[in-house]
């Protein structure tokens, strides 16, 4: 007999027995449990293998590669993992180019920190730089994420 084959043939038992129940129950806490350490030791190694892919690319990338930065520490902020890592490559990004998109992502940064402030103005500035060239610009989304942020 298979191990869930006994579960189901103890759970499903007439016995009365109050030993026999009480297993039973125990039997099912110890495999919910089970399941759920299961579960979480899944995500804690998929958020470690995101991390490590974002920078295994930083890592084999160029080092003034500041779209590439951009990209991987925007990858980060997005799923919420390694902030502080994303920070650092959003940071080395910006000293080597500063971009309408790289201020962005400081400014997802700022806000998915909970500093509503800073995030703004790091939006402000990106939005500021693609009126640059066009002042008539659409920057839409950027109004958007400084509303969001502000709450």
């Amino acid at each position: 007999m298979k191990c869930g084959t006994v579960f189901v043939k103890v759970i499903s038992s007439k016995h009365k027995n109050k030993n026999m129940k009480n297993s039973s129950k125990l039997f099912a806490w110890a495999l919910a449990v089970a399941v759920l350490m299961s579960s979480f030791c899944s995500v804690a190694n998929s958020k470690e293998k995101l991390v490590a892919k974002a920078t295994e690319a930083v890592e084999n990338g160029s080092p003034d590669d500041w779209m590439l930065l951009a990209k991987q520490a925007d990858y980060l902020i997005k799923r919420n993992i390694a902030l502080g890592t994303a920070k650092e490559w959003v940071e080395k990004s910006i000293s080597i180019k500063t971009d309408v998109y790289n201020l962005e992502i400081m400014g997802d940064y700022y806000a998915k920190s909970n500093l509503p402030n800073e995030a703004i103005g790091y939006y402000i500035k990106s939005m500021d730089m693609v009126k640059v060239g066009n002042p008539a610009a659409d920057t839409q989304w950027l109004q958007d994420k400084i509303v969001l942020a502000r709450g």
